[in-house]
C-alpha cells in the first residue's frame, strides 16, 4: 500500500459543495440522438427521487439510465457522481449513479448494463483512474477494508458509501457476466463492519493501524476539530447508514431487541450538537436529522426487527411535522427533488429503504385515497379506511382484495397495477409484520 497523505477539507470546498446543491431536477441536453442530463444530484437523489420516476415515469427512468451508462462510458473518472453542465465536480462521496443503474435494472428497465460494467470496474479496482472528492480513498479502502480515519477525510460515511456502491456494483458485474469481480464486491460491501465499533453500538472513525479514533462523541462530527470523520452526519446517524446489510447491522448490534432499543434511542436522543457541526444536520427528532438524506431511509428500520408499527407512528410525525404549506415548508434542502420524493412515496404509504432491492417497505399512508398511474395504462389506488390524524397505525392491509401480512412489498407487484388497501386505527397492531416470515428479505 502507497503512502498516503492527510487529506484536510478546506472551507471553501465545503462551501462549494453546498452550493452545488441546487433544488431543481437534471437538465436535460441532447447527445448522440438521446437525452443527456446534467445536474444529477446522486448523493441524495438515489434514495427516492429516482425509485419514484421509476415507479411513476418509467419512460422518463430508462432516457436517464441510458444517459448515465454512456456518462460512466465516456468520463475518466468512471460512474457520474454530481455533474453540472456537462462536468464532473465529484461533489459529495461516493459514485451512487450505480445504485440507480441497478436498481433500474431489478426493476426491468430496458437498457446495456454490461456496457457500464468497464467504467465501473475501473472505478472500483483501477487505482489509476483519477480522483475527485467522492472517491479519495477508495485504495486503502479495499486494501485495509475500510477508509482509515487518520488518512481519509470524511472515512466512517465514505467507508459505508463505498460498501453500498458495490453491493450495487456487484449486480452491474453480473449483468456483464463478470462473475468474479460481482463476487469481489459482493465481499468488499461487508466493509461498513470494519468501522461498526460492537463495544460501544456506533459506527465511528478508526485510524490506519487498527485502533479506534479517539475523542468519540456519538453526536460529534469527527475525532478533532478541524477532521470530520462523517459527511454532514454524526455517529448517531452513520450507524444506520446501511441499507444493503440491516440484518447483518441487526446481529452486530446483539439482536432484534437491541436493534429496536437503538433506533428508539437515536430518535429519543438530546438533540444537541456541536458548536462546529454542519447547518445540514436539521429537523431533528432526536438525533434522527430529516433535513439531511443520510437519515432518510431511518424510520422504516423498524420492519427489520418486527416492529413496524413504530415505523407507522414515525412516519407520519415526519410527514406532518417536516412538511409546510409555506415558504420554509422543507425542513432541509430538497436537494434536486430527494426531499420531496420522501414526502410523496411517504405520504402514498411505502418507502424504498434499498432501491436495488426492488421492493418497498410499508409505512403510514397520509391521504385516505390516492391514484397513481404507473405506466403502460395501468393504474395504483391506495386507501387508507379509517384514516385521520390521530389514527397513524396500520391494523391490516389487503392487495387486490387478499389479506397482505407483509410489512413490504415488492415493485414487481405494484407496477402491475392494483389496489392497496390499509385499514387504519389509532392503536397499534403489535402483530403486523412481526412474524420473520413477514420481515422484509434477505438479500
Amino acid at each position: 500500500m502507497g503512502a498516503l497523505p492527510r487529506l484536510d477539507r478546506p472551507d471553501a470546498v465545503l462551501r462549494r459543495r453546498r452550493a452545488l446543491h441546487r433544488s431543481r431536477p437534471p437538465d436535460a441536453q441532447r447527445a448522440e440522438g438521446e437525452a443527456a442530463y446534467s445536474a444529477y444530484s446522486l448523493w441524495d437523489t438515489y434514495r427516492a427521487f429516482h425509485p419514484l420516476q421509476t415507479l411513476i415515469r418509467p419512460g422518463l427512468t430508462q432516457a436517464f439510465t441510458r444517459d448515465l451508462i454512456r456518462q460512466t462510458q465516456q468520463s475518466p473518472f468512471g460512474p457520474p457522481v454530481w455533474p453540472l453542465q456537462g462536468v464532473e465536480t465529484g461533489t459529495m462521496i461516493g459514485w451512487h449513479a450505480v445504485p440507480v443503474l441497478a436498481e433500474a435494472r431489478a426493476k426491468g428497465v430496458s437498457a446495456d448494463y454490461a456496457a457500464a460494467w468497464a467504467g465501473v470496474k475501473k472505478r472500483s479496482f483501477d487505482w489509476t483512474t483519477p480522483d475527485l472528492d467522492n472517491s479519495v480513498g477508495v485504495q486503502v479502502y479495499d486494501e485495509l477494508g475500510y477508509a482509515p480515519a487518520d488518512r481519509i477525510f470524511e472515512s466512517v460515511s465514505k467507508t459505508l458509501e463505498f460498501a453500498y456502491d458495490d453491493y450495487a456494483g456487484a449486480c452491474i458485474a453480473d449483468a456483464a457476466g463478470d462473475a468474479a469481480g460481482a463476487a469481489r464486491l459482493r465481499r468488499r460491501s461487508g466493509n461498513w463492519r470494519n468501522v461498526f465499533d460492537a463495544r460501544l453500538g456506533f459506527a465511528r472513525g478508526r485510524l490506519a493501524d487498527g485502533r479506534w479514533a479517539e475523542p468519540f462523541a456519538p453526536n460529534g462530527i469527527g475525532h478533532s476539530k478541524k477532521w470530520r470523520d462523517y459527511t454532514e452526519s454524526n455517529s448517531w446517524q452513520a450507524t444506520f447508514l446501511n441499507q444493503h446489510d440491516i440484518y447483518g447491522l441487526i446481529a452486530a448490534m446483539g439482536g432484534d431487541a437491541a436493534f429496536e432499543a437503538k433506533l428508539d434511542g437515536l430518535f429519543s436522543a438530546s438533540s444537541e450538537l456541536p458548536a462546529d457541526a454542519p447547518p445540514d444536520i436539521s429537523g431533528l427528532v432526536g438525533q434522527y436529522a430529516h433535513g439531511n438524506e443520510p437519515s432518510h431511509h431511518v424510520a422504516y428500520m423498524y420492519a427489520w426487527c418486527g416492529a413496524p408499527y413504530k415505523t407507522q407512528a414515525m412516519v407520519r410525525r415526519l410527514l406532518t411535522e417536516m412538511y409546510h404549506d409555506r415558504p420554509d415548508g422543507i425542513i432541509g434542502n430538497d436537494d434536486c427533488g430527494q426531499m420531496s420524493a420522501w414526502y410523496l412515496l411517504s405520504a402514498l404509504g411505502f418507502y424504498p429503504v434499498d432501491p436495488v432491492s426492488a421492493t418497498y417497505v410499508l409505512g403510514s399512508p397520509l391521504f385516505d385515497r390516492a391514484t397513481v398511474r404507473v405506466g403502460g395504462g395501468r393504474t395504483l389506488v391506495v386507501e387508507a379506511r379509517g384514516n385521520a390524524p390521530d389514527r397513524p397505525y396500520v391494523r391490516a392491509v389487503t392487495w387486490n382484495g387478499r389479506p397482505w401480512t407483509r410489512s413490504w412489498i415488492a415493485h414487481a407487484d405494484l407496477v402491475k397495477g392494483g389496489r392497496l388497501v390499509f385499514d387504519m386505527a389509532a392503536e397499534p397492531n403489535k402483530a403486523f409484520g412481526r412474524a420473520p416470515g413477514d420481515r422484509p428479505a434477505r438479500r
